[in-house]
């Protein structure tokens, strides 16, 4: 299939946060059999323009916008009013934010000159871009916002406007989602929750709708010499708020629990941009770690990745990336989501409580034997279904169901 592929930002194994990751082990698993062009933008974020020259540099056929920081104070204030006129236009902030006009303009070139089996968009920020006309359409919807009440807990004065933009925006985003998702022939979602509540909110799209768990490249195997005894890693990117909320009940509940049980366990919070509250939960028996330039090397040396997810929907990046690295996991529930579409139990320890997280924990941590097992058999159940060539099979399944229905649409 000749593929056309449109991303928030380009794809890079050692990316911060989720996607950039998910995003090349995908490129990288569809392109064994498939000719594929990805659409982006680069920001000024760390890493990005570096993503882009290896990804060229190793062939990818990757076109992108540039979306720095203009240079000049004429063009920062062009930006700024652009992005204010989408918003108060009906644009969510992120959509506005990720889908700069560049992008669309790339879109139309490749319209005017190639012709693509399917086009791809990967995250609702992009889905409302003009997309090749008449070409099947794919959505992979990277979190399914749900239905929920204002939050009117505004905080101090001085903060009330941010409160108030933040709950707009956030409406925004849902009515965008929502209106964007009747586009596609094809709406994929990381796990069922998320499938089925796209259906709950959308039933005329239930026949388009599936749930297609992500991948990402399985590293080298680290082995269990770099393992360093009683220390417990959480990742994630700190500004996703479900990571936050993670890592608050982890340092200031689960922890505790966990030092009565095993007073010499340790923990490393690591990713970017950790917010005050966070930084300051730092201690003996916490350390912070801000914007690591690579998060592998913290996954490596953890005894346990512990993952209390309890909010938000989407992917779980930071609990595939421990499964792969060989470790073994300790999460909720909710943080198991999307491992559970093989017919397998899959190789994880879950509970709902920070006592029953602590003493999950603790037991692994006090029996090296079974703490290693389930993490030889986490990175086996890793690369069995999350491979980028196992994840582009499932994908490629999904693009000729999309290409299938817009020809059954022509028939009739």
């Amino acid at each position: 299939m000749k593929i056309l592929i449109v991303a928030p930002m380009p794809p890079d194994p050692s990316g911060a946060g989720a996607i950039p990751i998910l995003l090349h082990a995908q490129l990288s698993g569809l392109r064994e059999r498939n000719d594929v062009t990805v659409v982006t933008a680069a920001g000024d974020e760390t890493g990005e323009a570096e993503a882009l020259a290896r990804l060229r540099a190793e062939g990818f056929d990757v076109r992108a916008a540039d979306r720095r920081q203009p240079r000049t104070a004429a063009g920062r204030w062009r930006r700024r009013v652009r992005l204010a006129g989408a918003w108060l236009r009906g644009t969510p902030w992120r959509a506005a934010w990720f889908a700069v006009p560049g992008v669309q303009r790339i879109l139309d070139r490749l319209a005017e000159s190639e012709s693509f089996d399917v086009v791809v968009v990967e995250d609702s920020a992009m889905a409302g871009l003009r997309l090749p006309a008449g070409t099947p359409s794919v959505l992979t919807e990277h979190e399914v916002l749900r239905p929920r009440k204002p939050s009117w807990r505004p905080g101090p004065p001085l903060r009330w406007p941010r409160w108030a933009w933040s709950e707009l925006d956030w409406r925004r985003r849902f009515r965008f989602q929502h209106r964007t998702w009747q586009r596609f022939d094809r709406v994929l979602a990381f796990t069922r929750r998320d499938a089925e509540t796209i259906v709950e909110l959308c039933p005329d799209l239930a026949g388009r709708v599936a749930a297609s768990p992500f991948g990402l490249t399985v590293p080298e195997a680290a082995g269990d010499a770099v393992e360093q005894a009683d220390t417990i890693v959480f990742s994630g990117n700190f500004t996703h708020q479900p990571n936050r909320d993670a890592a608050g009940w982890l340092a200031g509940e689960i922890m505790p629990a966990l030092r009565r049980l095993r007073p010499t366990a340790r923990l490393l919070l690591v990713g970017n941009a950790p917010p005050q509250e966070l930084l300051e939960m730092a201690g003996p028996a916490i350390e912070v770690v801000a914007d690591p330039a690579r998060v592998e090397p913290y996954i490596e040396s953890a005894a346990v990745v512990l993952a209390p997810v309890r909010t938000g929907g989407g992917m779980r990046m930071k609990v595939l990336q421990a499964l792969a690295a060989g470790k073994a996991v300790v999460t909720t529930p909710r943080g198991a989501e999307g491992f559970d579409c093989f017919g397998e139990e899959p190789p994880l320890r879950c509970a709902d409580t920070a006592d029953g997280l602590a003493a999950a924990t603790a037991e692994l941590l006090g029996d090296d034997e079974a703490r290693r097992d389930l993490g030889r058999r986490a990175r086996r159940f890793a690369e069995r279904h999350y491979s980028p060539p196992a994840w582009a099979a499932r994908l490629e399944a999904a693009y000729r169901e999309a290409f299938g229905t817009r020809e059954d649409e022509a028939d009739g």
